[in-house]
């Protein structure tokens, strides 16, 4: 329970760091598996509508997701140099996305533990924000670097570790073991849905499979089991 408040302590504290040295008026920050799939959001001033839409179809446009530029190696992309991750008309489409939600720019942040992406932060200037130039980019940068190994210190285990642990010992399914690592990782019935773009019943379904196969009663003792995701 420390390191969980300490990580909330963490992102909140450089969420304020990176708007008053950014500018930035809207900020994501988000945890990263095995898959490069993103999870356990954590919005400053987003608009609810925004993210939502954002997880449920946009994720799919955004030249700046993570599965985009991991590849890369940066530590901070802009948007202008990302646009061409996909087809111009997909990219068109998240622009006009960004617009419509009020957002005129962003950049990404990706946080690497190991080689591998564990998380990262979208940082965005909406109207009403000083806009970004070369010297923003080039500060987000600097102050990566400091973010990075901060955020490497704290870094979780990643859902696919938990995922991968909950497959072997209790030989799930590869969908029964992405519930049972957000069941872990705190998810309602209703998120857990959401996230993996599945039905509330078919939740339920995999969730007294899980706790069957694992031989346990509850949620509790499921996490007893395979610990904090």
């Amino acid at each position: 329970m420390a390191s969980a408040l300490l990580r909330q302590q963490f992102v909140a504290e450089t969420f304020r760091l990176l708007g008053r040295a950014l500018g930035a008026g809207r900020m994501a920050c988000y945890a990263v598996d095995d898959d490069l799939n993103l999870h356990d959001f954590v919005c400053w001033r987003v608009p609810g509508d925004f993210h939502r839409l954002y997880l449920r179809e946009m994720h799919a446009c955004d030249p700046l997701h993570i599965r985009f530029i991991a590849a890369g190696g940066k530590g901070v992309t802009a948007l202008a140099e990302a646009r061409g991750n996909l087809p111009g008309d997909m990219a068109a489409a998240y622009d006009r996305f960004l617009r419509r939600h009020g957002t005129v720019d962003t950049v990404e942040m990706a946080m690497r533990k190991d080689g591998r992406v564990h998380a990262g932060i979208s940082i965005m200037w909406t109207a009403a924000d000083p806009p970004p130039t070369e010297a923003t980019y080039a500060l987000a940068a600097d102050l990566h670097r400091f973010i990075e190994f901060s955020f490497a210190n704290l870094a979780r285990p990643a859902r696919g570790d938990v995922a991968r642990r909950a497959a072997v010992l209790f030989q799930l399914t590869r969908r029964e073991a992405e519930v049972a690592a957000l069941i872990c990782a705190g998810h309602a019935n209703p998120a857990i849905a959401a996230r993996l773009g599945i039905g509330l019943a078919t939740v339920k379904t995999h969730v007294i499979h899980i706790l069957a196969k694992a031989g346990v009663e509850n949620r509790t003792a499921l996490l007893a089991r395979l610990g904090p995701a």
